[in-house]
Parts: C-alpha cells; sequence; structure tokens
C-alpha cells in the first residue's frame, strides 16, 4: 500500500517580524523631474508590470538634502500604500533611489529571508488578496502600515526560497523574451502593411 505524501506546512511570520516597514519621502509639492539631477526618484506609478528596478528606468531630481536616511538602497522592496494595486518591486544594481510617500519600503531584518523571496511572495496571489482585503477607503484605498506588518507570510528554508527564485527569474527572462519578439514581429507587420499600401 503506497504511503501518502503529507503536504509540507511552512511557519508563518508576520511581515513586520521579517522586515522593516517605512514611507517614503514626502515631498513638498510637485515632484520637478530633472535630467540632469543627482538622484532618480520613484513613483508609484513607476512600479506597475514590474518586479525588479533599477535606478537607470527612472526619472532624476535635484536633491539638496542628506541621501543616507531617506533613500531606498539595492535589495530593499516597494509596494504601493494606495490604489488598486499592489506590486512588489526590488530595487536593483548598485545607485539607491528615493521614493514618495505612496510606497512602503520593506528592508529585510531576517536572515531566514531572501529579499527576492519575500518579494515573489508579496505578488503571490495569497498576499494580493490580503492587501485587498485588508485596505480601506472607497475613492483612493489605502493601506495602511499596521495592515501591511500583519500579514502572514510563509517562510520555507533557505534552499527551497533560492529554488523558488531561480524559477521565477527564468520565468521573467522568458516573459522578456517573448515580449521583445512580439515587438519585433509587429514592427516587421507595420513595415509590410505599409509597403502593400504604396504599391
Amino acid at each position: 500500500m503506497a504511503l501518502i505524501k503529507k503536504p509540507i506546512i511552512y511557519m508563518r511570520k508576520p511581515l513586520y517580524t521579517i522586515a522593516n516597514i517605512r514611507a517614503g519621502h514626502t515631498f513638498r509639492g510637485k515632484i520637478n523631474e530633472d535630467p540632469t539631477g543627482n538622484l532618480p526618484v520613484l513613483q508609484i506609478k513607476d512600479l506597475k508590470d514590474r518586479a525588479m528596478l533599477t535606478a537607470d528606468q527612472l526619472p532624476r531630481i535635484n536633491w539638496q538634502g542628506a541621501k543616507e536616511a531617506a533613500t531606498v538602497k539595492p535589495g530593499e522592496i516597494l509596494l504601493p500604500a494606495r490604489g488598486e494595486y499592489y506590486r512588489a518591486s526590488i530595487l536593483r544594481g548598485d545607485e539607491p533611489v528615493m521614493a514618495a510617500s505612496q510606497l512602503y519600503v520593506l528592508r529585510i531584518t531576517s536572515k531566514q529571508i531572501v529579499p527576492e523571496y519575500l518579494n515573489w511572495y508579496l505578488n503571490q496571489s495569497v498576499a494580493q488578496h490580503y492587501f485587498l482585503t485588508h485596505r480601506s477607503g472607497t475613492s483612493m484605498p489605502m493601506l495602511n502600515k499596521q495592515s501591511l506588518g500583519a500579514l502572514p507570510v510563509a517562510v520555507p528554508t533557505l534552499a527551497t526560497q533560492e529554488k523558488i527564485v531561480s524559477v521565477q527569474r527564468c520565468w521573467e527572462e522568458e516573459q522578456q523574451l517573448t515580449k521583445q519578439l512580439l515587438a519585433n514581429r509587429e514592427r516587421m507587420l507595420n513595415g509590410i502593411f505599409q509597403q502593400l499600401l504604396e504599391q
């Protein structure tokens, strides 16, 4: 008689016990972008459809204040604090950025968590459902810091986390290649259509 393999039940920890959570910087007035500025700035609109971010993808500003305490460091995770979607993104590269106040910044404080794994977990349906059911407000729904910190996070072994991250990276690379192929195909077809119209 075959033995039934029991599913592995991983430990769950509240997010606040494995990561420091803070809001981004509150700007006074409109953010004035400057291509020659000394610091990249990240707003909520920049997170859409991006699981990973680098500073060169962002607009820049001229920042006069102290950078150390206010900026987001590579490896930290960003999550919208309000709106209709709560997609998490992790900052890559070497250059820090300035996040606006409508974003939460998560810095891992536990050695039991791989940052890329937490970023992946926050984008899974179980976490997304939690965010949608714990936000408040109607015209502009908001996810408060206390509710975010209470999110239960599954914590598998580091080896399992690394495997998940590896598979996710492969999937993201495949998605990017597919997008490039479709874009190239569209350009080619547009060229063909134009030639047909000119005949």
